[in-house]
This record gives structure tokens, C-alpha cells and sequence, in this order.
């Protein structure tokens, strides 16, 4: 899954609809199969923006990359069901909740529509930093609580079970001890609740900042990391920004994890830059 976000306010930076066309078919040629679209950043030091501001962001971007790139699922990253609907006439095809549906209309939207939702596990109110005094004290059994909540919330409104991908929601509402916790535990999470699909969001989260003291930008590197430590299975989804590089880690580490049949040479061109 390649971000596409349209929210200037996101932690590295946002695009309009001509850039989010150029930036969308690049991540799909580079091998994103989904492309995440976000209206609204859930950093905590800008404000709220209305539904309005919201769709006027993020309508003509999903447009756009849904039209340069038609055979790839669009996904709208909204916690509000007001945005979501009018993104999936616009043609998006996949509903990412941040906020652990904090809409409660969102779950019969997902419903009426037959669609992929993304659950995330998060206790903040979103746009609001939660301070340490309010965190939870064993971030796994909530985890389990919450987001068993969640799912009989949406068993009770239609929603299949295959339908729901599990977000263990590293930053929302965590110390970046806690996000690093609870990404360790995410195979306790499939058990314990019957979820096959998970949507792993590590890429530049602020967790990744805390262990290499790093901005945003330069936070690349220590989401390789990330990926390398936690159990992708079939099905999952990687939600990620440098897509290209993401793609060439997982090349690379498959080839010395698995070792290659036949010989493998390197192309004059690529021995040497210019």
C-alpha cells in the first residue's frame, strides 16, 4: 500500500491531484497493488479540518489516481463515514480507519457497500495527543478487548469477517515503547480474535523516530527495520511510502533467505554510478 496523502499537514508533506497522478503511478510501477488516500493528518499540533475541507482535499486526489491507475484498489483513509461515502462514489474501493471506528456510522456504511475495512487499535481521541498519565497499562490485553469490541460491533451491522484487516495501530494512542509492544504481539492478535489479514503501518511512525532520533524524511532506513522484525503472512498489507524501496529490501531479503536457482549477474549499467 503506497501513501498518497493529500493533507499538507501530513509528516511529509501532501499532494494535489496533478502529483498525487505522477506520485500514484510511479509507487504502482514500483509494485504497490493499493494506494492509501488521506485528507487529514492525525498529527496532533494542527487542527481538526471540517468534512468539508476534508472532501475538497482528498475527492479530487482519489479521482485522479483512481483514473491513471485502474487496476489497483483505492483506499480512502478517513475516520469519518461522511467522508469515506462520498470517496467511494469517487471511486475508491477500500475504507482505512485510523481512529478504531470512532464513527458510528461507519460500520453500516462498510456494510451497505460489502467493502475491505481497516480496524486500528488506537484509545486516542483523534487530532488529540494522549500524555503518558492516560495510557493504558498492558497495551496487548487491550488490544484483544478493544478490537474484539470492534469486531462484534461490525459482526452486529453485516460486516464478513474476511472483510476486516486488523491495524495494531503503532502511534495512535502509544508510547513509542507500547507501539513497538504491541507490533510484537500482532501474531497473538490473529489468535486471539480469528483475523487472517493485518495492515501493517510502521513506515516513518514516530516509534521509528524514538529508536534512530530521526525526523520523518529520514526515518526510512529504521522502517526497513521495522519490516525485517515482524511476521508478514499472505494477505497482509504493507502500508508504506518509499514503496521502491520497500519492494527492492524485500527482494533482496528473499534472495538470501530462499537463495536463487541458476546464476545471477550484474547489468554493466548498474555497476557503476554515472
Amino acid at each position: 500500500m503506497g501513501v498518497v496523502n493529500a493533507s499538507l499537514d501530513s509528516l511529509t508533506g501532501g499532494v494535489d491531484a496533478a502529483r498525487a497522478k505522477e506520485l500514484a503511478t510511479q509507487m504502482v510501477a514500483a509494485g504497490a497493488s493499493v494506494l492509501d488516500c488521506g485528507g487529514q493528518s492525525l498529527r496532533t499540533d494542527r487542527r481538526e479540518i471540517t468534512v468539508s475541507e476534508e472532501l475538497d482535499t482528498v475527492l479530487p486526489v482519489i479521482e485522479a489516481v483512481t483514473a491513471a491507475c485502474p487496476g489497483c484498489t483505492v483506499s480512502v483513509d478517513t475516520y469519518r463515514a461522511a467522508v469515506a461515502e462520498r470517496a467511494l462514489d469517487a471511486g475508491a474501493s477500500m475504507v482505512n480507519d485510523p481512529s478504531g471506528l470512532v464513527d458510528p456510522d461507519m460500520a453500516e456504511l462498510v456494510a451497505e457497500r460489502g467493502l475491505d475495512l481497516v480496524v486500528a487499535y488506537s484509545r486516542a481521541t483523534p487530532k488529540v495527543r494522549m500524555s503518558r498519565d492516560r495510557l493504558v497499562a498492558n497495551p496487548m490485553a487491550d488490544a484483544i478487548a478493544f478490537l474484539r469490541d470492534r469486531l462484534n460491533r461490525l459482526e452486529a451491522a453485516g460486516v464478513a469477517r474476511e472483510c476486516v484487516i486488523l491495524d495494531p495501530g503503532p502511534d495512535l494512542g502509544k508510547a513509542p515503547e507500547q507501539s513497538i509492544a504491541v507490533l510484537r504481539g500482532t501474531p497473538r492478535l490473529r489468535t486471539a480474535l480469528g483475523v487472517r489479514r493485518v495492515l501493517w503501518a510502521v513506515s516513518r511512525k514516530d516509534f521509528v523516530g524514538a529508536i534512530v532520533q530521526r525526523m520523518p524524511s529520514g526515518r526510512d532506513p529504521g522502517t526497513y527495520g521495522a519490516l525485517s522484525a515482524i511476521e508478514v503472512e499472505t494477505g497482509d498489507i504493507l502500508r508504506v511510502h518509499d514503496v521502491a524501496g520497500v519492494a527492492d529490501f524485500f527482494k533482496v531479503r528473499a534472495a538470501v533467505l530462499d537463495g536463487i536457482d541458476g546464476t545471477l549477474d550484474l547489468p554493466e549499467k548498474y555497476r557503476y554510478d554515472p
